[in-house]
């Protein structure tokens, strides 16, 4: 703006003076000295003379103004790193060694951080009263989720139609059993592969839980990060818009 001169031309400005400022002092040290020695004064007459001329070495080897801006400069640059390397590492992964601490950790994510939406499939070959008989942590995962859609909890289902011969009575009495709940929507998509696939879970747009399954055994981790929770979504709404709505059960 108009009559307000950047700072860096009145740093120059104050630099100047000072600059001529120590070319004095040094001039008057010089004389001094020299007019000291020529009279005979004594000594204590040359002191003021020495502390300039010392004073005038020591700011020509620190130039003390300069060194003020540098370190102010110095000083932006490690804040601006410093809030670019909080959000690099803004996005944390954490892994699960077993089914207990994976199933717990999505439990406790989904329950106490808020969350609203949860777009979420089951990949295996078998059904989920099946896989609930030989991995403990996970029925109890199952029956949180409806327990929060219950709640309010907005829920997406993806279920995988497995090799598994009961699985298409299972989604259609699972849908009877559900249609209480106004939140919890399922479909179910046919994918005859006889190997358990990935599961996964999205929660909002802020973590994404993967599930491996071999066996009895799994092992999974958190991805806490937006944007990948975004691509994550993508993918699920993609594959939720092509998959079919799982029908009535048949009449005993």
């Amino acid at each position: 703006m108009a009559g307000s001169p950047p700072s860096s031309e009145s740093g120059s400005w104050f630099e100047r003076w000072d600059e001529r400022g120590l070319a004095i002092a040094c001039l008057v040290a010089v004389l001094g000295s020299a007019t000291a020695a020529l009279f005979g004064l004594p000594a204590a007459w040359q002191m003021p003379f020495l502390f300039t001329a010392v004073y005038a070495i020591l700011r020509t080897l620190v130039p003390l103004t300069a060194s003020r801006r540098e370190l102010a400069g110095l000083r932006t640059e490690v804040e601006l790193l410093r809030r670019d390397f909080d959000q690099v590492n803004s996005s944390r992964i954490e892994h699960y060694p077993d089914a207990a601490s994976f199933y717990k950790a999505a439990t406790d994510y989904l329950v106490t951080r808020g969350t609203r939406h949860l777009d979420t499939w089951y990949m295996r070959i078998g059904t989920p009263d099946d896989f609930s008989e030989s991995t403990a942590p996970f029925a109890e995962y199952f029956q949180a989720v409806l327990d929060w859609a219950a709640a309010g909890g907005s829920v997406k289902r993806l279920f995988c139609i497995g090799s598994s011969r009961g699985y298409t009575r299972w989604t259609a009495q699972h849908r009877e059993e559900t249609r209480h709940l106004r939140s919890y929507s399922i479909r179910e998509v046919t994918w005859p592969i006889k190997a358990d696939l990935m599961s996964m879970a999205i929660m909002d747009t802020s973590a994404v839980f993967l599930a491996f399954t071999v066996g009895d055994r799994v092992q999974g981790m958190r991805i806490e990060d937006s944007e990948a929770a975004s691509y994550f979504k993508s993918y699920f709404d993609r594959h939720w818009e092509n998959a079919r709505d799982v029908p009535r059960a048949p009449a005993a």
